[in-house]
């Protein structure tokens, strides 16, 4: 898969291609499905696949009040292109001047003559160009002038509701884990690198991965059965998401990821690990003291160890 910072980065123009258009955040079922058809399309006719991105997510620079978080980092957003065979990944960097760009400047100058599209496949609600004016009917005039078959995936539903980013970021941030993984289509995960804590889990025996995680956006605060990527291997883990309020006064301190993994003991500093969220416990609480801290990290660790002996599938 050719991973491309803008179009100027085209050693030539591509002959022919099947493209998509859009910001893809999640990767979840609907984006799935519409790649699916780019991916189906492009090898029907012998030509590339392309999915043609913006970084950073346009409401960052348009709507910079709108605090707007993506799900995943663009490591993984790559990744799961790859994984459906995307042979091409256009990120388009997003400023105030590009938004200013007219459709019809987008289309020609951008899409067309570095790419020159036989398809495009656009999802219901596509919209593009300074002002949002490159809407559905625009593209439906523009692609019959120019000779180019459009697609319009309708919007994917799940359970009688469409399936969107921000519908999963509600989800997540409610704590109701299992119905978010269930939009995505996969396991919702947070990666990042093993720092050097405080080691207060290894003082009372319960010793943890401090990690930083690689994406601004945090799930419900909280406590959550987990699994742990090391390498190629899953560990079951309980994982705490918070400001650890018993150690600071204001309940303010800054978010941190802290995960316990279950019968394993290496060090992991520096390593670059992944924890995938299945179950979410409790909120996270202020405890009177390090016992009472310390029995309900107890009860924590036997509700996972449950939890797991109950879902022998996620392991």
């Amino acid at each position: 898969m050719h991973i491309l910072q803008g179009v100027k980065q085209l050693n030539s123009p591509l002959e022919a291609s099947v493209i998509t258009i859009g910001n893809f955040d999640g990767v979840h079922l609907g984006h799935q499905q519409l790649i699916e058809n780019v991916v189906r399309e492009a090898q029907y006719f012998g030509v590339p696949s392309v999915v043609y991105t913006f970084h950073p997510h346009p409401v960052k620079v348009l709507r910079p009040e709108r605090a707007t978080y993506r799900l995943f980092d663009l490591q993984d957003q790559q990744e799961q292109f790859q994984k459906r065979s995307v042979e091409y990944v256009i990120i388009e960097e997003f400023t105030k001047d590009f938004a200013k760009v007219s459709p019809q400047e987008f289309l020609e100058k951008y899409i067309v003559a570095n790419l020159h599209p036989k398809t495009l496949v656009v999802g219901h609600d596509f919209s593009f160009g300074a002002d949002r004016a490159g809407n559905i009917p625009f593209l439906e005039k523009f692609c019959a002038e120019k000779g180019i078959r459009l697609i319009i995936i309708p919007p994917f539903q799940y359970q009688g509701a469409v399936v969107s980013s921000t519908r999963i970021r509600e989800k997540l941030k409610s704590g109701e884990v299992e119905k978010a993984n269930e939009l995505l289509g996969r396991t919702y995960y947070v990666r990042g690198h093993v720092e050097k804590g405080f080691q207060r889990g290894r003082t009372i025996g319960v010793p943890t991965a401090n990690i930083h995680p690689d994406v601004e956006f945090i799930p419900r605060q909280g406590v959550y059965c987990t699994l742990t990527k090391i390498g190629n291997h899953l560990h079951p883990s309980v994982t705490n998401i918070g400001v650890n309020p018993t150690f600071h006064e204001s309940g303010k301190g800054p978010i941190k990821i802290e995960t316990h993994l279950f019968d394993f003991d290496a060090h992991l500093y520096g390593t670059e690990v992944e924890v995938y969220l299945l179950h979410f416990i409790r909120d996270e609480m202020k405890f009177s003291g390090i016992e009472e801290l310390k029995a309900q990290i107890q009860k924590d660790m036997a509700e996972t160890r449950r939890y797991f002996d109950e879902h022998p599938e996620v392991r």
